[in-house]
C-alpha cells in the first residue's frame, strides 16, 4: 500500500509537471528555441491564484480561471512585444532574451508579492480509502483528474480544429506552413497564450498542494527542461510521457534519497539520457 501511495504522490507531481511541461514543448516547437521564462509563468500562475482566491476571496474555481487567463494574456504579450521582433535572428538570440525576461518577471514577483511563500487555505475535501488504509486526498484526486481533463481537451484542440492543425503544420515545418498560406504571427500568439495558462494551471495546482514561493519558477523550469529531455524536445506527446515519469520517479526517490534532494533525481535523468539517447524516448522535431 505504501508504494502505491508513492504512486499516487508521483501521478500528482507529474500531471502538475505535465501541464507546465506541454506549454513550453509546444513553445519550443513553433519558435524554436527553448523558453526559460516558462517557468516564470509557473509561478506567475501560482501567485495570481492566490490573489484571486485568498485575497480577492473568489471561488477556487472562478479564481483558477481568472488566474489562467491573466497568464495567458502575459504570455501573449511577452511574445508580441518581445520575443517576435527578434524571431528571425534566430534561437539563441530568443534564448538568451527568454533568460533576460526570466529575471524581470522574477524580481516582479518579489516586489510585489515578496519573499515568503503563500498558502492557500483550501477545505478539506474526502479521502480515498483502500479498506482502512489512506490512498490519496480528495485535492490530490481533483489535481490530477485536472491535469488529464486539460490534456484531453488540448489534444483535441490539436486533432479536431484548423489552429490545432496549422499549430501541428508549423511544428512539423515552419517556412512551408508559412507558404501554404498559415498565419504564422496568428497562431504562434495563439500557441503562447495556451501554453502560458497551462503554465498558470500548473502553478495554481502547486499552491493548492502546498505554497508558491518567489523561487519556484527557477525551480520548475529545471524539471520542466528534465521532463522535455526524456521525453524528447520534438514531441509534445513524448514531453508529457516523460513529465509523469519524472513526477513519479522523483516522489520514488525519497526512498533512497533526503527528500529534500528529491529534485537532484531529475538532474540525473538529464545526464543519463543525454548519455545515452540524446533524442529522448520519442525523439524527433526540427533541427535547430
Amino acid at each position: 500500500m505504501q508504494y502505491l501511495q508513492y504512486v499516487v504522490f508521483g501521478l500528482v507531481t507529474g500531471t502538475i509537471l505535465l501541464l507546465g511541461t506541454v506549454g513550453f514543448s509546444m513553445i519550443r516547437r513553433v519558435d524554436n528555441f527553448l523558453n526559460i521564462a516558462h517557468g516564470q509563468m509557473v509561478a506567475l500562475g501560482g501567485f495570481f491564484g492566490y490573489t484571486f482566491y485568498q485575497e480577492l476571496n473568489l471561488p477556487f474555481v472562478l479564481a483558477s480561471l481568472a488566474a489562467m487567463v491573466a497568464t495567458g494574456l502575459l504570455g501573449w504579450i511577452s511574445y508580441k512585444l518581445i520575443f517576435s521582433p527578434i524571431r528571425d535572428h534566430g534561437p539563441l538570440y530568443l534564448l538568451f532574451t527568454s533568460v533576460g525576461v526570466a529575471f524581470v518577471i522574477h524580481g516582479a514577483i518579489e516586489m510585489i508579492w515578496g519573499t515568503t511563500p503563500k498558502t492557500f487555505r483550501l477545505p478539506q475535501l474526502f479521502t480515498v480509502r483502500i479498506g482502512e488504509e489512506y490512498l490519496a486526498s480528495g485535492l490530490e484526486v481533483i489535481i490530477i483528474a485536472t491535469a488529464f481533463a486539460a490534456v484531453g481537451l488540448l489534444h483535441l484542440l490539436l486533432t479536431r480544429t484548423r489552429t490545432g492543425i496549422a499549430i501541428r503544420a508549423m511544428s512539423s515545418e515552419f517556412n512551408l506552413a508559412r507558404v501554404r498560406g498559415v498565419n504564422t504571427e496568428a497562431v504562434s500568439g495563439v500557441v503562447w497564450i495556451i501554453g502560458s495558462a497551462l503554465a498558470g494551471l500548473a502553478g495554481i495546482l502547486t499552491g493548492a498542494q502546498g505554497a508558491v514561493f518567489s523561487d519556484m519558477g527557477w525551480v520548475i523550469i529545471l524539471v520542466i527542461l528534465s521532463a522535455s529531455v526524456l521525453g524528447g524536445l520534438g514531441s509534445i506527446y513524448g514531453v508529457m510521457i516523460g513529465a509523469v515519469l519524472i513526477g513519479i520517479g522523483m516522489d520514488f526517490s525519497v526512498n533512497l534519497i533526503n527528500p529534500a534532494y528529491r529534485y537532484a533525481f531529475a538532474f540525473v535523468v538529464i545526464m543519463l539520457v543525454l548519455a545515452v539517447r540524446p533524442q529522448g524516448i520519442f525523439g524527433g522535431g526540427r533541427s535547430e
